[in-house]
């Protein structure tokens, strides 16, 4: 596994957009763990009021199936989740308290953990033991603990017809902070040893949605100020981290962490209010009910050790063995006739399923002094198990509801940078195939290796101006979901075979930093950037014609390879840091992306390609909005010990397709206006020990939707977060 580098000075905020330090983090925690990354206008995050409090990210429009994987200390966390009509996520749990550091990496690259993250790769480092000693100090306590108002934990009847008619709360007072979050973490150190253990646990009630801007939502269902059904959230989690330097040139670093969770969601066909209650009379006046379903389970298990050899009078060795498993068990509504016998509500649908993925790499990092070239190198393995684990006792039906196969990936790797003081150049290969097993159908499906190449060429303009230019090939083979078959509502068809995604991208952009320019201690970034992503063949779900066998009461619905996606657009940032203030503003535009497919076109007689998706595909969700930004300023008072700032968030307005999953009952979301969001935060430092924080989401209590939405379920109204970070 690579080498995270982790350099104690504060980078610009958002000069080098894909870093979010702690600082960043705290500020955009919000109340759902996806909303830390509410600050990077680049990355969108899939459905995330309706994801079981889980991350599912994409880069640039690119998102799902692998095309951006999440690390997380080291380790893939990624878990394949089906929604029913509304699509796929790749789910990737972890209670955001225990994140320090997230590092996004925009577009293809070439290492351990690249084969197929044709969008980019997002990496999470946890709490460590750096995070927690005080200076000098061999052994501490760090404590966190926040509250929020706005939130309320739902009264779940047990009866599942009852669940269908649960009455919605109207509104709720500002004054009462009912649930909140608490972590603690002990953390030692020695030489040659160093120990972390850490607990989290954070408790939410279903969220109240806002007010002001409900007129722009013609589409919506949950009434402006009302309770948001299926939106609650607790968990619990572990972490323990065990370094041992072996000698000065060999280290091993062992993790451990558990994830447990209960949350609520629901399938997209079930969003909607009811006109009378369960005895068919109608309601009475001022009474609404939505589905409130029980709440689905997910319980992760992580493992990593990582093996490091860097002898000092050897520049050719700098070893790394990594060894990872992640163990998912899983017991949510998002399975077809999956739950209980005789169910007919939201128990049908309780899905109970394994997903299981380990895996290794080796790398070697090699400097020649004949040349100043540095070289990297090695290989990697992964291994994707998936099967039902149903709790009920009858005999299991010819079709699970749960996939039930293998997928094995294997990779080299190798990297060569080329530097010099006015200019750097790499060029990356990366050749990796994979091969499928499905045991509901026995069939296997098995992909070639194929080649990525990427290259970047680094000039240095000036002191102060950096210019590059980055662009790749790269390809995305199938994923275990998209190659095997199940009760879902999408599976694979060996009548319709599918080829990997090949990836074309290109990037060109300036850097530019200064310092101490009108006072001492000032900052001061810009970044400018030009993409252009074009995936061939890209694979997304789709009703195609009937194939041999298949009986005439049911539809094709499996997956295509679309002609084309192509995404391009402009990135700025720019920042300023000084002793008594600060701005950071982030933005990305997108031209008018294309997507095409002439299979699509010619069975909906339209045009093969247009920008907004087909409308059985899963493109429609991932396309941004036109533009995005974020603004945050703060002032510095008090010798800095006092901070109050605030951030203003807009995007653009969104369109759908006009037939997008019409005929399946549900109401998706088909316009969506633009929008603007402003967040205030106030941090103060009592003493060297004792942060206190207050935070106000949504400051002026808009009704909104996320752009990643695929029904109309609107983001918590105004919230206000109380928080304490105290260090002993």
């Amino acid at each position: 596994m690579e080498t995270v580098h982790v350099s104690a000075e504060r980078k610009p905020a958002l000069l080098h957009g894909e870093v979010l330090d702690a600082e960043q983090l705290r500020r955009a925690r919000g109340t759902g763990n996806a909303d830390i990354f509410s600050a990077l206008p680049s990355v969108q995050v899939n459905n995330i009021r309706n994801e079981a409090g889980a991350i599912d990210l994409g880069i640039r429009g690119l998102q799902g199936e692998g095309r951006v994987p999440v690390l997380i200390d080291g380790s893939l966390q990624s878990t394949h989740t089906a929604r029913g009509y509304q699509g796929t996520s790749d789910r990737t749990y972890i209670d955001s308290d225990l994140v320090s550091k997230v590092s996004v990496e925009e577009g293809a690259s070439n290492g351990a953990f690249s084969s197929g993250a044709i969008g980019g790769l997002v990496q999470m480092r946890t709490l460590g033991v750096e995070d927690v000693l005080r200076p000098g100090k061999d052994f501490g306590v760090l404590l966190k603990g926040s509250l929020y108002n706005n939130n309320k934990m739902p009264t779940v009847p047990d009866d599942e017809r009852d669940q269908v008619y649960y009455r919605l709360n109207n509104g709720l007072s500002p004054r009462v902070f009912n649930n909140g979050s608490a972590t603690l973490a002990l953390a030692y150190r020695q030489p040659g040893l160093d120990a972390l253990l850490a607990y989290s646990k954070r408790r939410t009630g279903n969220y109240f949605a806002g007010s002001h801007g409900f007129d722009g939502y013609p589409e919506a269902v949950v009434s402006r100020g009302q309770e948001v059904v299926n939106t609650s959230y607790e968990s619990d989690s572990l972490l323990a981290k065990l370094g041992f330097a072996l000698d000065d040139a060999q280290r091993l670093k062992l993790i451990f962490r558990r994830h447990r969770q209960q949350a609520g969601e629901l399938l997209a066909a079930y969003w909607y209010k009811n006109s009378n209650d369960k005895h068919f009379q109608e309601l009475p006046p001022g009474v609404e009910s939505m589905p409130q379903w029980a709440l689905g389970s997910a319980v992760v298990h992580a493992y990593s050790a990582n093996y490091s050899y860097t002898p000092s009078d050897n520049k050719l060795i700098d070893l790394n063995l990594g060894l990872w498993a992640t163990e998912a068990d899983l017991d949510q509504h998002n399975g077809l006739w999956a739950g209980r016998p005789g169910a007919s509500y939201g128990d049908q649908y309780m899905h109970a399923y394994n997903n299981k993925r380990h895996g290794f790499n080796l790398l070697n990092r090699s400097e020649l002094e004949a040349l100043p070239l540095s070289l990297s190198y090695g290989l990697a393995f992964q291994q994707e198990r998936t099967q039902p684990t149903s709790r009920y006792t009858e005999q299991p039906r010819t079709l699970e509801a749960s996939r039930n196969g293998v997928r094995n990936e294997r990779s080299l790797f190798a990297n060569a940078v080329l530097s010099y003081p006015w200019a750097s150049f790499s060029l990356g290969a990366n050749l990796h195939g994979s091969i499928t097993r499905d045991y509901a159908t026995k069939l296997e499906v098995d992909y070639a290796p194929k080649l990525d190449l990427t290259g970047q060429l680094d000039v240095h303009l000036a002191k102060w101006l950096d210019g590059y230019v980055k662009g790749g090939r790269a390809y995305r083979t199938p994923s275990l979901y998209e190659t095997t078959t199940s009760s879902e509502v999408f599976s694979y068809n060996p009548y319709n075979p599918l080829r990997p995604e090949r990836s074309l991208n290109l990037e060109l952009g300036l850097k530019a930093s200064f310092q101490d320019v009108f006072r001492e201690k000032e900052r001061i970034g810009f970044k400018a950037a030009y993409f252009d992503n074009k995936v061939a063949d890209y694979i997304s779900s789709a009703w195609l014609d009937r194939t041999p066998g298949m009986p005439s009461w049911q539809g094709n619905l499996t997956f295509l390879n679309y002609d084309k996606v192509e995404l391009r657009g402009f990135e700025f940032g720019a920042d300023y840091h000084s002793p008594s203030f600060f701005v950071e503003a982030a933005a990305t535009h997108y031209l008018d992306p294309e997507v095409c497919s002439v299979n699509q076109a010619a069975r909906r007689d339209a045009a093969v390609c247009n920008q907004n998706g087909f409308a059985w595909s899963l493109i429609p969700t991932r396309i941004p909005p036109k533009s995005v930004y974020v603004i945050s300023a703060g002032k510095h008072l008090l010798n800095g010990d006092l901070t109050v700032g605030g951030r203003l968030k807009y995007h653009a307005g969104k369109t759908n397709p006009a037939e997008w999953l019409k005929g399946t009952g549900a109401q998706p979301v088909l316009e969506l206006p633009s929008e603007r969001l402003v967040d205030l935060f106030i941090e103060y430092r009592l003493n060297k020990q004792v942060n206190l924080n207050l935070n106000v989401d949504n400051l002026t209590n808009r009704y909104a939707v996320d752009t990643g939405a695929v029904v109309s379920m609107p983001i918590p109204g105004r919230t206000i977060r109380m928080g304490m970070e105290a260090r002993f």
